[in-house]
């Protein structure tokens, strides 16, 4: 059987292990057909006529495996003393050996060819140097091309080298490898051919023993070099590497997943699976941190289940915990602060949209100690015992004082009287003796001196009664639950995770903190207090307005400082017995209430977070003020 014959029977049966051309689709027997173009398979082919000599060299026992060191290499002979003749004639055989190797003609002809040129050389001198090295440089050259063409499933060349082998009596040991190849490769272009035809069926990979697959497998477990196999293999998981690729830009992820593991178990040697993996997982990275954004846009907007589910979309494709635990968390507010988080500021709209109430702070819930420790320098026994207390109720306090401007309002809309507007008198400070001092016709239209009140300003002149009636009022035209802040809400919010005797620390104010009493603060008329702060001044006697000093870590302005304010808790002498969950503490009946934070005129131990002060619920005065809370 001619080269060119073997040849064409070799590749006609292995004709469909060719190139995979392919569109992108999802099912695996028909679309399988029609993504890849194989060309028709051959009958299997005829046995082949093996070389005796090959089969004989293949059936020979498998050498012992040389040791690792004190290899015994074949001892190279002296060479021979050549006469005159010998010499010349050796001359001759090396130029003609060289010009064989120079065009290649290693093996044939068979009268001029580089093997039978060095033989003759060693044949009368065994230890020619040239002759060894350039005969042991063509039969590595003879044994590489060899192993090649068998690759490619071609025996001819690799016949004639066993075949030159025993004409130039030539002992290699590499000779029974290729000889046992040889003795293979009838089974193997069975199996190519066995290949071709499940292809064809679209039996790729079922069943498993006896799909395409397996018969590749087949081949290389015959011969692991074999071209053919590895590149139907190769071909085969192209296909359905980019099937996964496809599914992973479409988001079908686990689809993807799925092919990826199909790919693994063809087991191609000459992959580029790791190459495709890296791009299905910055494919997923893209949509896993993409979906974390649209969680955060649905937090945003309300929408909390919808963030939920998107969550557990990004959790799936891998989104690192610590990113989807940071959207969770705002989840997880937004279930537990109404759909707002701690911090947020919001003002509510009046039920006819007419105008919103005052500007509001979602206070985080959490624990603290409140009332102060037995060795605070300026501590009362009202002040304690020290207690614990758990803020698990959420709300948000306003953000500031209720203003002139604010209250003008509700009394305006309301019809309301304050207090002090039916007594006709509250309690002003008086510049020339330095006193609080009570005065008739006064009420929330002043300011602390009994002057006509700025509408920034905080409302004063006000008492408990009519901060309740506010909250009241406000919650009627908002539709919102407001009320006064309880004692414990207060001083939590005061404190904002503060534990030191003021909210800023236990000395002097490092920093213009709020509208307190400092040494350098004076009166229209010169007046200093008599204690202040030291090395504090913040430019104001009497009331500044609102929100005009730095807010606290929650978010709140003044709650320490400016004007006192009014809390909903009735009075008692101490915390014996107080609510523990940070609810206001009120008796029915109950006639004097509870004062928390500093004014613009409070002595610096008045102004620490613990202080509380108990008067009459009908008050008022130039130093009083509030603010509101609303239930969320």
């Amino acid at each position: 059987m001619s080269e060119k014959m073997q040849k064409r029977e070799l590749y006609g049966a292995v004709a469909g292990i060719a190139l995979l051309a392919f569109a992108m689709a999802w099912r695996w027997v028909l679309p399988w057909i029609e993504r890849v173009d194989w060309a028709r398979p051959q009958p299997a082919p005829t046995p082949m006529e093996v070389p005796a000599r090959v089969q004989e060299l293949a059936a020979q026992s498998e050498p012992e495996p040389e040791a690792e060191t004190e290899v015994e290499e074949e001892p190279v002979p002296a060479p021979g003393d050549l006469d005159e003749a010998q010499r010349k004639q050796v001359e001759e055989w090396l130029a003609a050996a060289d010009a064989a190797v120079a065009e290649r003609r290693w093996l044939s002809p068979d009268d001029d060819n580089a093997l039978k040129w060095y033989g003759q050389v060693l044949a009368i001198d065994p230890g020619h140097s040239q002759a060894r090295v350039g005969r042991a440089a063509v039969l590595d050259s003879l044994f590489a091309q060899a192993d090649s063409l068998l690759d490619d499933s071609d025996a001819k060349y690799a016949e004639d080298l066993v075949a030159a082998l025993d004409v130039h009596h030539i002992e290699d040991r590499r000779a029974r490898g290729i000889a046992l190849r040889v003795t293979r490769l009838a089974e193997v272009r069975a199996r190519l051919a066995e290949a071709a035809q499940r292809i064809e069926a679209g039996a790729i990979f079922e069943p498993s023993d006896a799909s395409a697959v397996a018969a590749f497998r087949a081949v290389l477990a015959l011969d692991a070099r074999n071209r053919a196999a590895q590149k139907g293999l190769v071909d085969i998981e192209k296909v359905v590497l980019d099937d996964a690729l496809r599914a992973a830009s479409e988001q079908r992820f686990a689809d993807a997943d799925a092919l990826l593991a199909k790919a693994v178990g063809i087991g191609a040697e000459l992959s580029n699976r790791v190459a495709v993996e890296t791009r299905i997982a910055a494919l997923k990275q893209r949509a896993g941190e993409d979906l974390v954004l649209r969680a955060e846009a649905a937090v945003a907007a309300r929408d909390l289940a919808s963030a939920s589910q998107l969550l557990e979309q990004a959790r799936s494709l891998g989104v690192a915990p610590a990113r989807i635990g940071e959207v969770e968390q705002r989840r997880a507010n937004a279930v537990l602060y109404a759909n707002y988080q701690p911090g947020d500021r919001f003002a509510d709209a009046f039920a006819d949209r007419s105008g919103q109430g005052p500007e509001l702070v979602v206070v985080p819930v959490g624990e603290f100690a409140m009332g102060s420790p037995d060795g605070e320098v300026g501590r009362a026994l009202t002040e304690g015992p020290v207690h614990a207390v758990r803020i698990s109720r959420p709300f948000a306090l306003a953000r500031s004082e209720v203003s002139v401007a604010e209250f003008r309002r509700f009394v305006g809309e309301s019809g309301y009287r304050s207090d002090p507007e039916r007594t006709g008198a509250s309690s002003v400070y008086d510049e020339r003796t330095g006193r609080i001092v009570k005065r008739e016709a006064v009420n929330w239209q002043n300011d602390y001196q009994g002057g006509r009140a700025k509408s920034a300003e905080p409302v004063v002149h006000v008492s408990w009664n009519d901060a309740a009636a506010y909250a009241a009022w406000l919650s009627k035209v908002t539709g919102k639950s407001y009320r006064l802040p309880s004692e414990a809400e207060f001083e939590f919010a005061l404190r904002a995770g503060s534990r030191s005797r003021y909210w800023w620390g236990d000395g002097d104010p490092p920093r213009l903190v709020g509208n307190l009493t400092g040494e350098g603060d004076r009166s229209r008329s010169k007046r200093a207090w008599g204690k202040a702060f030291q090395r504090y001044r913040d430019g104001f006697w009497g009331p500044a307005p609102v929100a005009r000093f730095e807010a606290n870590a929650f978010g709140l302005h003044d709650l320490g400082s400016n004007v006192s304010e009014w809390v909903e808790d009735c009075w008692h002498q101490n915390y014996l017995r107080a609510p523990e969950d940070g609810s206001a503490w009120v008796n029915r009946g109950c006639t004097r209430r509870v004062i928390r934070g500093a004014s613009w005129g409070s002595e610096p131990e008045q102004a620490r977070s613990a202080y509380r002060l108990g008067v009459s619920a009908e008050t008022s005065s130039a130093r009083v003020g509030f603010r509101v809370a609303r239930d969320l």
